[in-house]
């Protein structure tokens, strides 16, 4: 598969602490490499998720869904 890279990754999850927040993004990042999710070489400028988490979920739950979320979006491009 294609090398994925991600020149910026911008979360706003209200409630998270500091820590949580970095530790969502680094699982999100890993969650991706992990995945091989390629864009299939192109260029893709922005993926915009708007997503709700379940109440009292964890943030490895939520970072699975974002990698799910980003992985649909990426495979639905032309």
């Amino acid at each position: 598969m294609s090398e994925v890279r991600i020149d910026r990754l911008i979360l706003q999850v209200p409630g998270l602490t500091p820590a949580e927040g970095k530790r969502l993004a680094l699982q999100v990042a890993a969650g991706i490499a992990t995945a091989r999710a390629a864009g299939g070489g192109r260029d893709i400028p922005a993926l915009r998720l708007d997503l709700t988490a379940a109440p009292g979920g964890s943030v490895d739950a939520l970072a699975e869904q974002l990698v799910a979320e980003i992985r649909r979006q990426i495979q639905r491009l032309p």
